[in-house]
């Protein structure tokens, strides 16, 4: 929907709370951010334009990267949200090759192919879902491997025995 839409939308319904907005085209989120309601939300919904979308006044951020990468993201956009953009580049420009990675073929075998790599889940998918093509996992494992330091992952926590 374009922008004119959505804030008609937003005016008219007032069951609306808000978008997730994963446009990909800056000056349609600018504009949304400049003529929402005050209590309409807009959070972003594309992993590589979290950054400047939250720099623009984004409320948060729905992401499929977070689930690979959940510290590093989150502390991105948590310092975004504190207006401490220098932090959040330096976090973002960590993770910006493993965007790309994650969506070049399809979601969720990016994700799932990191988790792997990362030691925290088995590499399975169900059909129609299909494995990354072996040059991409192998540029995903080789990303992993030379960001390793930043990337530890996060210690998961026990699963109860009434699960």
């Amino acid at each position: 929907m374009n922008a004119s839409t959505v804030l008609r939308i937003a005016k008219e319904s007032k069951n609306i709370a808000g978008i997730k907005e994963a446009s990909g085209d800056m000056a349609q989120c600018m504009q949304l951010l400049r003529d929402r309601h005050r209590d309409f939300m807009i959070v972003s919904g594309d992993d590589a334009l979290a950054l400047p979308q939250l720099a623009c006044g984004m409320d948060g951020v729905i992401s499929v990267a977070a689930n690979s990468f959940p510290k590093q993201f989150s502390e991105m956009v948590r310092s975004c949200l504190k207006g401490d953009f220098g932090s959040a580049k330096i976090a973002n420009d960590h993770l910006i090759e493993g965007y790309e990675l994650l969506f070049t073929e399809n979601n969720p075998a990016g994700v799932k192919a990191a988790l792997t790599e990362l030691g925290i889940i088995q590499n399975y998918l169900r059909l129609p879902l299909a494995p990354l093509s072996n040059g991409l996992d192998s540029k995903l494992k080789s990303y992993i491997e030379n960001k390793k330091e930043y990337l530890k992952p996060y210690k998961l926590l026990p699963q109860s025995q009434d699960q």
